[in-house]
């Protein structure tokens, strides 16, 4: 028998069959994705029908996983309804992957007398309604689109000889796709319900505030003007008079403001210069008296 990897090879049969003990001779453990495997390690029960849904939502996770880095699926579950039987071909369709479908055609007591012999029987009313349901769909079977049927006689497990060839598929590299459409996630505060008190409050706290905080408006920038802007004309100050003469003196001539101002242009006036302070005119001096002439002596009365 000669299998491809990566494909999908469905072992189906009732059950105490033999699927499991082939599955283990022929190919390696990491290559088997069992129903009863997954269902303990879901309810730690193996025989826990009741959780059915969530095991097999497990053997088809692990079959994607594995098909997407081109490995051998071997799934070994009952696999008699219809619907368990699509379900693994939509995964071969959407992973382009060959399938094989192995039928384990072994007599009705060679099957209930294997369970009798196993710890973990499921009884016989179970073995012969599963034998019931297998040889009404085995012709059906053939006809629901798998790639290759191989049917197996109990003689025939022992004297099997499968070979595997690796023929990948090669697939584009794709990027993992967000839950929500594509669309951006916003990150974004959940708003309390109306009536319910918001952190903070009650507990002496500040109360935190959804809203963001309003930016401070810029100050306006000032309008630039381009061109020649004339500097503003200073007045000059009034010239300082001077003094009152004192009695007997002479009064200076009065300055002329217009000669100690130099007038400025009006687009480069600077400040005037201050007149130099008064000096104080010196008092003239007296001039000294005359000295007096000798009196002459009056000889003429003397002798």
């Amino acid at each position: 028998m000669r299998l491809l990897r990566p494909s999908i090879v469905v072992l189906c049969g009732p059950a105490a069959c033999g699927k499991s003990t082939f599955a283990e001779r022929h190919f390696r453990p990491t290559q088997i994705i069992s129903s009863d495997w997954a269902r303990g390690r879901v309810c730690d029960d193996e025989r826990d029908q009741r959780c059915n849904a969530q095991a097999f939502a497990l053997v088809h996770f692990l079959i994607e996983q594995r098909l997407t880095v081109n490995r051998l699926c071997v799934v070994d579950s009952t696999a008699l309804t219809p619907q368990a039987r699509k379900e693994l071909l939509d995964l071969a369709k959407k992973f382009q992957v060959p399938t094989t479908l192995l039928l384990f055609d072994v007599p009705l007591e060679t099957c209930a007398a294997r369970d009798e012999k196993r710890e973990r029987t499921v009884g016989r009313p179970v073995i012969e309604r599963q034998y019931e349901t297998f040889a009404q769909s085995k012709e059906a079977i053939r006809q629901e689109g798998f790639d290759q049927v191989v049917e197996l006689q109990d003689g025939d497990l022992e004297k099997v000889q499968i070979e595997i060839q690796f023929r990948p598929v090669v697939r584009p590299a794709q990027r993992p796709q967000r839950h929500d459409g594509g669309a951006p996630r916003r990150f974004e505060r959940a708003t309390p319900p109306s009536g319910a008190p918001s952190r903070g409050q009650g507990d002496g706290h500040r109360p935190a505030s959804t809203a963001p905080a309003a930016r401070p408006s810029a100050a306006p920038r000032p309008t630039m003007t381009t061109g020649y802007v004339s500097r503003p004309k200073v007045a000059a100050p009034a010239a300082a008079q001077p003094p009152a003469p004192a009695p007997g003196t002479q009064a200076l001539p009065a300055a002329n403001p217009s000669a100690a101002a130099p007038s400025a242009s009006p687009a480069d006036a600077s400040p005037p210069s201050l007149p130099a302070p008064a000096v104080a005119p010196t008092p003239p001096s007296t001039p000294a008296a005359p000295p007096a002439e000798p009196v002459a002596a009056d000889t003429a009365d003397k002798g």
